[in-house]
C-alpha cells in the first residue's frame, strides 16, 4: 500500500513520512545529511549518496502530496561536535532546493548542536518543538512529555523479518501506538539500518525516553517494504516472544 490512516487527517507513507491533510504537512525525521563526510574522518570511504538519495524522497512527497509545509523532525545533519564542510554544502544545496516550492520547518535533534549556524545563513529557525492544534512534534532524545497526538523521531524504528530457513530481513517500520497517541517516524537515512523494535521497545532498550510512558505492547507496526509498500505487521504484543515478525 501507498498509504495507511493511522487516525483522522494523519497518513503513513510508503516514501517514509507522515502526511497530515488537515495542515498539509509532511514530517520526516533522522535524515543525517553528511554522514559520509563523518564516516570518512575514520577511515571509511563511502560513496556521497545521503543527500541524493534523501532530495529523490523529498521530491516523490512533494509531487504526491503537495505539501505547504515539511517539518524536518531532527539530525538534519550527522556530526555532532561541529559543522562538516560536506554538511555545510549538503544543508544549504537541501533548503535553496527546496524553500521556494514549500516552507521548511526544523526542529532540533541531538546530532544538531551546530545547525543553526547553517540554517541561519538562510534565516532560518531551529525550534525545539513544533506545536499546532492536533499535533505536537519534536525530535525525542529529550522527555518533553505527550500530548495531542506526539510525533517521534529519533528511534529509527525498523522490524526484523525471518523465514523458516533462516534467512533475515530488516526493513524500516513506523510504529503507532493508538491508546497513548505516539507515532514514531522512521529514519530517511540511506545508511541507517534501524533499531528492532521487538527487542528495543518490549525490553525498553529504546533511545526514547518518553516512551516509558506508554504500553509497549500496543504499539503497532508498519513495515516499509520493497515489494508490498507499506505493510501492517499488527501490535507488539502479538509479535512478542516470536523473535520477529515471519515471512514465506
Amino acid at each position: 500500500m501507498q498509504d495507511i490512516q493511522v487516525r483522522k487527517d494523519i497518513f503513513l507513507s510508503d516514501l517514509g513520512c507522515i502526511y497530515l491533510s488537515d495542515i498539509k504537512t509532511i514530517v520526516v525525521s533522522d535524515l543525517h545529511l553528511g554522514f559520509e563526510a563523518e564516516m570518512n574522518l575514520h577511515g571509511l570511504f563511502l560513496p556521497h549518496m545521503q543527500r541524493d538519495h534523501v532530495e529523490s524522497s523529498i521530491d516523490k512527497m512533494l509531487e504526491r502530496y503537495s505539501p505547504e509545509n515539511i517539518v524536518i523532525n531532527g539530525d538534519f545533519k550527522h556530526e555532532f561536535s561541529k559543522n562538516l564542510s560536506q554538511e555545510w554544502d549538503d544543508i544549504i544545496h537541501f533548503i535553496d532546493r527546496y524553500q521556494n516550492e514549500t516552507d521548511l520547518t526544523f526542529v532540533r535533534g541531538n546530532h544538531d548542536n551546530f545547525l543553526l549556524t547553517i540554517l541561519s545563513k538562510r534565516n532560518l529557525p531551529l525550534l525545539e518543538t513544533f506545536e499546532t492544534d492536533n499535533y505536537y512534534i519534536y525530535h525525542g532524545d529529550k522527555d518533553r512529555g505527550l500530548r495531542k497526538t506526539t510525533i517521534l523521531g529519533h528511534e529509527h524504528p525498523s522490524l526484523v523479518l525471518r523465514d523458516e530457513i533462516g534467512g533475515v530481513l530488516k526493513i524500516p517500520a513506523f510504529v503507532y501506538n493508538p491508546d497513548s497517541s505516539i507515532l514514531i517516524t522512521p529514519a530517511l537515512s540511506f545508511f541507517s539500518s534501524g533499531t528492532d523494535v521487538t527487542q528495543s521497545l518490549l525490553s525498553e532498550e529504546h533511545f526514547t525516553p518518553v516512551l516509558k510512558k506508554s504500553d509497549a505492547k500496543r504499539f503497532r507496526v508498519y513495515g516499509l517494504t520493497e515489494e508490498f509498500g507499506l505493510a501492517d505487521f499488527g501490535f507488539l504484543g502479538d509479535l512478542q516472544g516470536t523473535k520477529g515478525a515471519s515471512f514465506p
